[in-house]
């Protein structure tokens, strides 16, 4: 009887060894996982502020004493040769998988903690999303600071913003969308 109980003591012992050596494999591997997911979205955000800096370059500074239709017309030529050299570019660039899995983990986990009151299309029309071009200015809500510290950190000139239940990667100087992930306050 003593070596039965030993035997199955120590058989249980042995499963939940083998089980938290499993739970800390998944967490190492999830981990892995995001880390991946990280670098894959930084590499695509860098990719691109790369590519504005270049076609920025032989343009005015973006300076607020200069007057506003000069600023407009350089935003507008801005917008047109980014578009021109991401003419290929489609949703999902730079939120694919695995990326949007780990923004909309980030998002699930701060939700909690923000009011999203007027973030997710709280009557408002609803505005297409199409990357490269310009997104009305009504439309386009600040990220709360609890979601943004939970963020990957993006260049500058680059900014997150919401529209209508939407992440949206923003670029401030051309005002044009860079890359949006669809449905991202969604809490069904």
């Amino acid at each position: 009887m003593r070596i039965r109980r030993a035997v199955g003591i120590g058989l249980l012992g042995g499963t939940a060894l083998l089980g938290v050596s499993t739970g800390a494999a998944a967490l190492a591997q999830a981990d892995s996982d995001h880390g991946a997911a990280a670098r894959i979205f930084t590499e695509r955000v860098e990719r691109y502020a790369r590519l504005r800096a270049r076609l920025e370059e032989p343009l005015p500074p973006f300076d607020a004493r200069r007057d506003p239709w000069s600023l407009l017309l350089t935003r507008r030529y801005l917008g047109s040769a980014i578009r021109t050299a991401r003419a290929h570019a489609s949703p999902g660039n730079v939120f694919a998988p695995p990326v949007d899995g780990l923004f909309r983990e980030a998002i699930a986990r701060a939700i909690y903690e923000v009011d999203l009151e007027g973030l997710v299309g709280g009557g408002e029309d609803a505005v297409d999303l199409i990357v490269n071009e310009p997104v009305p200015a009504w439309a386009l809500h600040d990220v709360p600071r609890a979601l943004l510290e939970g963020l990957l950190p993006v260049p500058a000139g680059i900014s997150y913003r919401v529209v209508g239940g939407a992440l949206v990667l923003w670029d401030d100087h051309a005002e044009i969308l860079i890359d949006a992930l669809p449905d991202a306050f969604v809490t069904e």
